[in-house]
């Protein structure tokens, strides 16, 4: 009679106790791990870069507006008209302030919003990427008689110096990306 032996390689499989796919499957669920946090740290990266460009292209919006009111004060042979409303070129001082008891800046107020500035402020055409076009608001704030040392004892009569405020908003792609700048600008004329 033949007696069939039984393989040793046959044995063998039969007394495996799958700790290869235990494993396999422990390395899997950490590669996933690995894998699902690269793509949120990838993706907050990309809102925190479109953000950044958002916030560019508006303050870069705010600066054209700014130096657009500059070029406009430089070409001005006479000292402008200031006008309590809007109604001029140049503001009076916190004429535009709502509320001139909270202590707040008028730029700061929460009354002045993206429909004020849409109304009372002057727009620059042109700027491109921007969901709005920007704008400013020229305030005059002081004229200063005195204080001249070049003109101390020189016989030379003192020429006033106006200060003009300039503010300017803008905002990028997004709505609600704002940018508010200001400057200072001094004439005599």
């Amino acid at each position: 009679m033949n007696k069939m032996r039984s393989s040793p390689h046959l044995a063998r499989h039969g007394k495996q106790q799958g700790a290869i796919l235990i494993f396999c499957l422990v390395f899997l669920a950490i590669l996933t791990l690995m894998g699902v946090s690269g793509m949120e740290s990838t993706i907050l990266e990309e809102r925190m870069s479109g953000n950044m460009r958002d916030y560019t292209l508006a303050f870069q919006a705010a600066e054209s507006a700014l130096k657009n009111a500059e070029a406009w004060l430089v070409v001005q042979t006479t000292q402008p008209i200031t006008s309590d409303d809007g109604s001029t070129s140049v503001w009076a001082e916190n004429a535009m302030d709502p509320d001139d008891t909270d202590h707040d800046y008028w730029w700061d107020d929460a009354n002045i919003d993206a429909s004020w500035w849409g109304t009372n402020g002057t727009a620059l055409t042109g700027v491109a990427d921007v969901s709005t076009q920007p704008v400013y608001v020229i305030e005059e704030y002081r004229t200063v008689n005195t204080g001249q040392s070049i003109a101390i004892g020189g016989g030379e009569s003192t020429v006033p110096r106006v200060f003009h405020r300039i503010t300017s908003r803008a905002v990028g792609v997004n709505s609600t990306t704002q940018v508010r700048l200001q400057s200072t600008f001094i004439r005599a004329y």
